[in-house]
């Protein structure tokens, strides 16, 4: 816009159109502040996902050593794709001892993903593989859907539940690939020194 048509447009236009830039300005230079921070400038995200990971794997572990919880689960086992053997291989209660054990197992890796990215990257590959398990119950669930409030997107409490593990297995797939490209970065220099070691004896 001209400053003819701003003039003519009258003050409180003029006025705020000039303050836009200002106001984008602050708020650029408050982005560049924040982005600087001590706090921000590592790798806090993925640490504080790790920590929430191993939360996670923590107090969902120890809640199938107990019978309440088993019994509450009992459907969503028995209609998984993944892990609807568990009961009759092992019943009921020691279908709960085997998630909790392999969920404080899972969980236990990714900790040990603060230290070892090797830890880490199996952590992971497990979290993927427990949270395919949850996620796979849904298309399964009968009553899923609420059709007495219109049914799809709607849903009972069952299938809500299990909705989260969506977000989970996004997450346990990012710890997996910043874990394996930090082993990447580490083992590629290794094995490109062990190429030219091998070249140079095959030479001689």
């Amino acid at each position: 816009m001209s400053n003819v048509n701003l003039q003519k447009a009258g003050p409180t236009r003029l006025a705020a159109t000039q303050a836009k830039p200002e106001a984008a300005g602050l708020l650029d230079e408050a982005v560049v502040r924040l982005s600087n921070t001590s706090l921000l400038r590592g790798n806090v995200g993925y640490h504080i996902v790790r920590a929430a990971m191993v939360f996670t794997f923590l107090i969902f572990g120890y809640q199938k050593w107990f019978n309440f919880e088993v019994h509450q689960i009992e459907p969503l086992i028995q209609h998984s794709p993944v892990v609807f053997w568990l009961i009759p291989a092992f019943g009921l209660r020691g279908a709960g001892f085997f998630l909790g054990t392999t969920e404080w197992l899972f969980g236990s890796l990714i900790f040990l993903g603060f230290w070892s990215r090797r830890a880490g990257i199996l952590g992971a590959l497990g979290s993927i593989v427990t949270f395919i398990g949850t996620v796979t119950i849904i298309p399964f669930l009968p009553d899923a859907w609420a059709t007495e409030a219109g049914g799809f997107p709607l849903m009972h409490l069952p299938v809500a539940f299990l909705m989260k593990d969506i977000l989970y297995l996004a997450v346990s797939f990012y710890l997996f690939q910043q874990d394996l490209k930090r082993e990447a970065s580490v083992v590629a220099p290794r094995i490109r020194r062990q190429q030219i070691v091998s070249i140079e004896d095959r030479k001689s």
